[in-house]
């Protein structure tokens, strides 16, 4: 699998801040909720999305998450480089070498099709992918 599991939930998770016309800040439970994501999990990789400057957090009571930046200034690329262990892919997905010769008869594929997944990664954003995810809910998927 190229993305792992956090990384995909730190998407869905942005998407849904992203989604939301309200200005007031998100609980976790409720992003958790309508994403289908366990909050324990998902309050971990919002810390590291904090970190990093993806989200911001307001502490107390009526506290919860926001978008740090315009969701159309925040690139997949900027959350898959954050959640990810190996966010080059620089490793085959088939035999796992990361040798710039060819081990295996698809390193030389893998290697084209990582350099145009980066590249959409990296053109791709929170709110292309907000939209999508609204017109899939719309559309009953």
């Amino acid at each position: 699998m190229v993305f792992s599991k956090g990384t995909g939930y730190g998407i869905r998770a942005l998407a849904y801040l992203a989604r939301r016309n309200d200005p007031r800040v998100c609980g976790l439970n409720e992003i958790a909720a309508a994403e289908n994501i366990p909050p324990v999990y998902l309050r971990k990789l919002l810390a590291e999305l904090r970190r990093h400057r993806l989200v911001r957090t307001v502490k107390g009571v009526h506290g919860g998450y926001m978008l740090a930046r315009k969701p159309e200034m925040i690139s997949l690329w900027d959350i898959f480089s954050v959640l990810d262990q190996d966010p080059y892919l620089d490793e085959c997905i088939l035999c796992h070498s990361r040798d710039d010769s060819p081990s295996c008869p698809f390193c030389s594929d893998w290697k084209q099709i990582r350099e145009d997944l980066m590249i959409r990664l990296r053109n791709g954003t929170i709110a292309e992918f907000a939209e999508f995810s609204k017109d899939a809910a719309d559309d009953g998927f």
